[in-house]
């Protein structure tokens, strides 16, 4: 049975003018699950130092990224949509994303499935996709796209 999970590869969160404003989080909805509520957040280290941090909740827009769409970017999660998404904005003080490091990624949430409800937390590695990201590069099962 699949689990909520993140996707491998994530897109920066962007200002029109091409600033970073954070990292958007996103993954598969676990087989039967229906997310109630999320929290997330994301770390980029440099040895032992977190250079960059984010976190976000699910529904909440991040000032300067695109713009949520309520029929799938807000909670709850579940079929007939195949994918969860949580925008993270920069914790004070954080540096920029390094595109070519990898990223921790951790949630947080209050899952249905049948007649279980539990609060769930999943961490992993993820890298940053490169550039502006384009509804075309996705998979058909997460597609997204930045405004």
């Amino acid at each position: 049975m699949p689990v909520s999970r993140f996707f491998e590869n994530l897109p920066l969160l962007r200002k029109p003018n091409g600033d970073q404003v954070g990292l958007c989080l996103m993954g598969p909805i676990g087989t039967d699950d229906e997310l109630i509520w999320m929290r997330a957040w994301a770390w980029q280290q440099d040895g032992d130092n977190i250079v960059a941090a984010s976190t976000g909740n699910a529904g909440a827009h991040v000032p300067g990224a695109h713009a949520l769409d309520p029929s799938k970017d807000d909670p709850p999660f579940a079929a007939p949509n195949t994918r969860w998404m949580v925008q993270t904005g920069f914790e004070t003080p954080s540096a920029e994303y390094n595109p070519d490091k990898p990223v921790l990624v951790q949630a947080l949430a209050l899952v249905h499935n049948g007649p279980d409800r539990s609060i769930v937390q999943w961490s992993q590695a993820v890298m940053i996709r490169h550039g502006y990201h384009h509804p075309d590069d996705d998979h058909p099962e997460h597609r997204h796209q930045h405004g």
